[in-house]
């Protein structure tokens, strides 16, 4: 069994020994069952992973003593994706499985056929983490507070490309949008679609690729994770 990974935002260096404590404490001594000794990996993205060791356990708080360093930081560039909000355990499964795919940043935007306002952005925010843990990354992608759908797009700073994944769309190809453009943000709509007036809005925005998904009707969370693995693939040509 390989060491569990660990994501701390305080510095890890040579030697340093940094604690954990409240939940993350209680993961490693009553759900792994881990004990002074056992080896542990801790990540940022500011200092990269490192192996460490337990060095003390007390019943609410674990020292950890850092040893060497497996991997230095290094640049993990992804897109921005930009989604409307969808119901709690689906969005929980979204949001794991987009920062598994290499999303950069989570934007969640409000629509006017958005049916759900998100719930609990630490929560939100603890799946991000959990999820870096498990599948590698040594960056955890930003997770923004919900803005409406207009004051997301005129936010914008334009430094990447928005491709629009527009279900009305008969045309234009997600995989060469990816290949062109080397930092994009993905918009991906409400379960209801967007609204006449909202599609116009985003085909207003410069440095946007309009693309479809293909001819099946998805769900929010499936067109999601279509648009990122075809992002991925797109990475590898």
């Amino acid at each position: 069994m390989s060491a569990p990974r660990l994501h701390l935002d305080q510095r890890l260096a040579d030697g340093l020994t940094v604690s954990v404590e409240g939940d993350r404490a209680h993961y490693l001594r009553n759900v792994l069952r881990l004990r002074e000794g056992s080896e542990v990996r801790l990540f940022n993205a500011r200092d990269g992973e490192w192996s460490a060791r337990i060095a003390a356990a007390a019943r609410h708080r674990i020292d950890l003593s850092a040893e060497r360093r497996l991997r230095a930081p290094a640049d993990e560039p992804g897109p921005v994706l930009a989604f409307a909000p969808i119901r709690r355990s689906r969005l929980d499964w979204l949001i794991e499985k987009a920062v598994e795919l290499g999303v950069a940043g989570l934007v969640p935007v409000l629509t006017a056929r958005t049916v759900v306002r998100p719930e609990g952005s630490e929560r939100l925010a603890a799946i991000a983490v959990e999820a870096a843990e498990q599948c590698g990354r040594l960056t955890v992608p930003a997770l923004s507070d919900p803005l409406p759908l207009g004051a997301w797009l005129a936010a914008r700073s334009g430094a990447r490309t928005l491709i629009f994944a527009d279900e009305l769309a008969r045309a234009g190809s997600l995989l060469g949008a990816c290949r062109d453009h080397a930092s994009v943000e993905i918009l991906i709509g409400p379960e209801g679609g967007f609204t006449e007036a909202e599609r116009e809005q985003v085909l207003q925005v410069p440095r946007m690729a309009r693309v479809s998904l293909g001819p099946l009707i998805l769900r929010a969370e499936t067109a999601a994770l279509a648009a990122l693995v075809g992002w991925r693939l797109a990475q590898e040509r």
